[in-house]
């Protein structure tokens, strides 16, 4: 099991206590592919932040590969296993698409591998852009590159936030396609929050979080 959640709960303050995850238990297998939907609200994002070790949870335990994490405690795991990919892209406007693929090895204090980076950039169709600043590219194009970027340090877990969500129906099927091929071809976990059935329905499993808890929507 690569990651293991009991019983997680999770509540906000503002400006009244809110409970958005009442008792998360969810049990993910190694090259597993699992969809977390859901009503906008419902506290889909929180989970995969909480999950993904970005944001603490009031109770309950979260195991990764067998150990205990919090994100107290995970940084370090987080940076070399874990990669990210959000729907806001959350690129470095003023930096290379190269250098923001690079960007988790810089964080990590590991090696610039420019080769590497570029062959990043080739896996996801943009072998010819490395130079761009990516505030010159276009929606499809940078979330190409955060797809890159994830991918830097070889981690074994991927998290995706409605990857394709700010998209044109052509590079939502262009972004998706891809995603879903990449990992395939590496055989890496994807935890991916959507909306879109569709996509949930590529995954090994899709789940819904309503009331705070999971449930399988299939």
């Amino acid at each position: 099991m690569i990651l293991s959640a009991s019983h997680l709960r999770k509540t906000f303050n503002t400006p009244e206590p809110v409970e958005i995850l009442s008792d998360i238990s969810l049990d993910i297998c190694a090259g597993e592919s699992i969809a977390i939907t859901g009503k906008s609200g419902v506290g889909k994002t929180t989970l995969l932040h909480i999950l993904g070790t970005l944001e603490p949870f009031d109770s309950g335990q979260l195991l990764i590969a067998g150990k205990s994490f919090h994100p107290k405690t995970a940084p370090a795991y987080r940076n070399s296993q874990m990669g990210f990919i959000f729907q806001a892209f959350n690129l470095l406007e003023d930096f290379t698409a190269l250098e923001n693929v690079l960007m988790p090895a810089r964080i990590a204090r590991k090696p610039y591998d420019k080769k590497k980076g570029l062959e990043l950039l080739s896996l996801v169709g943009l072998e010819t852009r490395g130079h761009f600043p990516a505030k010159l590219l276009s929606g499809g194009e940078r979330q190409r590159v955060a797809i890159a970027r994830a991918l830097c340090n070889d981690p074994n877990i991927l998290f995706a936030d409605e990857p394709s969500g700010s998209l044109d129906q052509q590079n939502q099927e262009l972004v998706t396609n891809l995603l879903f091929d990449l990992v395939r071809s590496s055989k890496k976990t994807l935890i991916l929050v959507t909306h879109d059935k569709e996509i949930a329905a590529r995954c090994d499993r899709s789940l819904c979080l309503s009331n705070g808890k999971l449930t399988s929507s299939i």
